[in-house]
């Protein structure tokens, strides 16, 4: 870990170390990236440091979130994280007021509300 103005930076190493554990552990699609960062989360109740792996392109962009540094993973952890879930909408946590969008509106089978209602034709 390198403080820079008292910023931490990832181990550049350790996240590429990750990125090939990851790479090997998802399926096979050439038309996906695998990207490994680390993010630094000031919400309450989030670690201080954690490494997202991300899928991006392919048939369907997914993440999956590790509450640890990139330097403090094993392969294994790497594994089992990939073995969970994904988190398809960006988010590692419940939506939260001021950090996640609303959940999109249930469709209406009645029609759209008034106020989605399409502007009635003018004369």
């Amino acid at each position: 870990m390198i403080d820079l103005g008292g910023k931490r930076r990832a181990d550049a190493a350790a996240v590429g170390r990750v990125r090939l554990w990851a790479e090997a552990g998802l399926p096979a699609d050439d038309a996906a990236i695998v990207m490994v960062t680390e993010l630094a989360c000031h919400e309450p109740g989030c670690p201080p440091v954690e490494t997202v792996i991300a899928l991006l392109g392919g048939t369907s962009p997914r993440t999956w979130k590790i509450p640890r540094a990139a330097a403090d993973l094993t392969a294994a952890d790497v594994v089992a994280a990939l073995a969970r879930e994904p988190d398809l909408a960006g988010h590692g946590h419940p939506p939260r007021a001021g950090c996640c969008p609303p959940p999109a509106a249930a469709s209406n089978p009645s029609g759209p509300s008034p106020a989605q209602a399409p502007p009635e034709d003018l004369p």
